[in-house]
């Protein structure tokens, strides 16, 4: 007899941008995808990008601040 699958529970998570995501949660969804049966590497690799697009972001943006006051 073959064994029944367990269906995968959807999150809400799973259909928003990660942009939109705080990096709490985005953390959470790649640890529920990685029990999900995801690849750990990848979903690691993602997460770490997500975050280093964010703090390049951040920083580059008070950079062209701090030189837009200094005129």
């Amino acid at each position: 007899m073959s064994e029944a699958r367990p269906t995968r529970h959807h999150e809400p998570e799973d259909d928003m941008p990660a942009a939109e995501l705080d990096a709490r949660a985005r953390a959470e969804a790649a640890l529920r995808r990685i029990r999900d049966g995801s690849d750990p590497a990848r979903e690691a690799f993602d997460l770490a990008n997500t975050l280093n697009d964010e703090t390049v972001g951040r920083l580059s943006s008070r950079v062209r601040e701090w030189f837009r006051r200094r005129r």
